[in-house]
């Protein structure tokens, strides 16, 4: 039983995850029983980079960015079920991706200890594993099961997560009863917590480590998370500080907030590049449409609009929510003109005066976005007048793809970067001691963020905030209270939503921050801060007896 079952996961699994262009293509496929697999260092990588591929995942890059309130459904979303009605938190066990997130992680969590199981095993048969070569396989292992329970206990029901340690070895080894939330808690970060004493070659600095796998500085992030969950604020700061700029520990890695904004959301600014972005800590890979023009393995955020001319797309963002965008008046070619805050021209299409996509003629010829507004001043099957479309990790041109169209994208996605881990530090500072100043206050780290902000950004160049040597308007922190009336926890939520629009952080915000009902607008289900917990898949309550209805 146990080596059909072996036999049967293992052939699965890396026959799937064979198409990755970083893992090797040419295995001897019937050598995929664990104890012989696992015989040399390239084959234990392959393990590890299988869990890698897992990410690679449109459940999971669906869920990541569609499940909180920075998206409406259009009236073009018919046929793309059941993303209206999460989009609603109109979310059953019965519905498919409800089951997909979760199967999805358990897969990963199976590769995962598949490969802490077998690396040992390969250790003793390749005398060129290294100690540091063998650490930083079962460092990344570590992270990557902790990654993948963070997510599981982060979007399903804290008390109904089952821990899977070890390989199954029999059918009964799939009906496990939950654990406890503390014992889940205590699994992530013990996992997290090994990760980082054997990533100690796993740095955002280490030559020749390939720059999409874990580092010791993303252990120490997601570790910070975690602590936020609980808004354990004091243990989530010590794990923010390894790896914030000037009060960092080097041995974390060195990170530092990308001079040009935009540069987050391209294929010239991800972190394979790391000349020119030191701020991404952990993002999920794409592959090289150059390489595979075919490939499945793409991220698809350039959904939210489409250059066809009937204007078919199924996700929109009500312009209201460019309201929390701050804005100034210049005098610009004798006229006197409203500037929205740089960020917003990098993350919305429609902003005024904002960024135009070009399309081939084949495509329709669009080339404003603004001409491409759903119903520019009509409500919606959402009841939202108007809508703006989604740029950020979008292509400008369909000429970037010529055989593919523009619905996906190379972009990798930066699942966390410095901003992000800069402002949760404020958050924690603001919790533990708000009167404090310079780097032991939070407006110091919240200012780091709006000023970089206001730098003139790379893009194109008829747009105010790619103006040479012209810096944006924003305020300091200080300035921005007395004009607002705001406090401290105020004023970072707005930065956390402008920095961050529709990169998954506000799904995790608005539960940390427990809003309540009337702080969702248009969303039919909304009922406070607990419609972000997904329930238990059906699938899973059926097939495992020990699950609690």
């Amino acid at each position: 039983m146990k080596t059909k079952i072996f036999l049967f996961v293992i052939g699965v699994l890396f026959l799937a995850s064979c198409s990755e262009d970083f893992i090797t293509r040419d295995l001897d496929k019937g050598s995929y029983i664990p104890s012989t697999f696992y015989d040399t260092e390239a084959k234990a990588n392959q393990g590890i980079n299988a869990i890698y591929a897992g990410l690679r995942n449109n459940n999971f890059f669906n869920w990541h960015f569609v499940f909180g309130d920075d998206f409406a459904e259009t009236g073009y979303a018919a046929g793309f079920m059941p993303w209206p009605a999460t989009l609603n938190f109109d979310i059953r066990n019965s519905d498919g991706n409800v089951a997909n997130i979760w199967n999805m992680a358990y897969a990963n969590i199976l590769r995962a200890n598949l490969a802490l199981q077998e690396i040992p095993n390969a250790r003793d048969k390749d005398p060129e594993i290294s100690p540091d070569d063998y650490n930083l396989m079962m460092g990344q292992a570590y992270f990557l099961r902790a990654f993948n329970y963070y997510y599981l206990y982060w979007y399903y029901p804290q008390d109904k997560i089952v821990l899977r340690t070890v390989p199954p070895t029999t059918l009964a080894d799939y009906s496990f009863p939950p654990s406890t939330s503390d014992e889940v808690f205590k699994f992530i970060e013990s996992d997290l917590k090994n990760a980082q004493e054997l990533l100690v070659k796993g740095l955002s600095t280490t030559r020749n480590y390939e720059k999409f796998r874990a580092t010791r500085g993303a252990a120490a992030a997601y570790l910070g998370k975690l602590y936020m969950m609980k808004k354990m604020y004091t243990e989530a700061a010590a794990e923010f500080k390894k790896i914030l700029p000037g009060v960092g520990d080097a041995a974390y890695g060195t990170y530092a907030l990308a001079d040009d904004y935009r540069r987050n959301f391209t294929i010239a600014g991800e972190n394979t590049n790391s000349s020119v972005n030191t701020e991404s800590i952990f993002e999920i890979y794409y592959e090289d449409l150059s390489e595979n023009m075919t490939s499945n393995f793409l991220q698809n955020m350039t959904m939210s609009r489409n250059t066809q001319p009937d204007q078919w797309w199924n996700f929109a963002i009500p312009k209201f929510k460019l309201d929390e965008f701050e804005t100034w008046t210049e005098e610009i070619d004798g006229k006197t003109t409203t500037v929205y805050d740089y960020r917003a021209y990098q993350t919305f299409w429609g902003v005024p005066n904002g960024a135009n996509f070009t399309a081939s003629p084949r495509n329709g010829g669009f080339k404003d976005w603004v001409q491409q507004l759903w119903h520019t001043e009509s409500a919606g099957s959402s009841g939202i007048a108007g809508a703006l479309g989604m740029r950020k990790y979008a292509v400008d041109s369909d000429a970037e793809f010529p055989s593919r169209g523009t619905i996906t994208s190379e972009v990798n996605i930066r699942l966390v970067r410095l901003a992000d881990i800069m402002l949760l530090y404020a958050e924690c500072l603001a919790n533990i001691n708000p009167g404090a100043t310079g780097a032991d206050g939070a407006a110091y780290w919240v200012d780091m963020v709006r000023e970089r902000a206001n730098k003139p950004m790379g893009d194109q160049s008829h747009l105010y905030s790619a103006r040479p040597d012209v810096k944006g308007q924003l305020p300091p922190v200080s300035e921005l209270m007395a004009a607002k009336g705001w406090n401290l926890m105020q004023v970072i939520e707005h930065e956390r939503y402008v920095e961050g629009y529709a990169e998954g952080w506000n799904k995790e915000d608005l539960k940390r921050w427990e809003k309540g009902a009337d702080y969702v607008k248009y969303k039919s289900n909304w009922q406070g801060y607990q419609s972000l917990t997904l329930p238990v898949p059906l699938s899973e309550e059926q097939n495992n007896p020990n699950m609690p209805k």
